[in-house]
């Protein structure tokens, strides 16, 4: 099952972030709780739903769509990865995002 969050979590990378979003999670705090991240699963870039903000409706009305191409600060950065809290809880699968703006927030969780 996957449930979807738009938390913010406070994400520590694996090495000096050079780059925003280009290293990958070592562990994050989520709801009070640190989560060490066992495995990267998956890295990608995705595009924002821009057409769906505030602004993007004042100008092209409210049935903007798709057709128009985002601009590029537009994409975040999303890792899916493997992570626990403690060593007696399961491991869980985690979506974090990186935002243009440079936060982070937790996307969705599986279990």
């Amino acid at each position: 099952m996957v449930r979807r969050y738009g938390d913010p979590v406070h994400v520590r990378p694996e090495g000096p972030e050079t780059v925003a979003g280009e290293e990958p999670p070592a562990s994050f705090l989520w709801r009070g709780r640190l989560y060490v991240v066992r495995a990267v699963l998956g890295h990608w870039r995705e595009r924002r739903a821009w057409w769906t903000e505030q602004a993007a409706r004042a100008v092209h009305g409210d049935d903007a769509g798709p057709a128009a191409a985002p601009a590029l600060s537009d994409e975040r950065e999303v890792w899916r990865v493997e992570a626990g809290c403690g060593r007696s809880a399961g491991l869980g699968v985690y979506d974090l995002c990186h935002d243009p703006d440079r936060s982070w927030s937790l996307l969705r969780v599986g279990d």
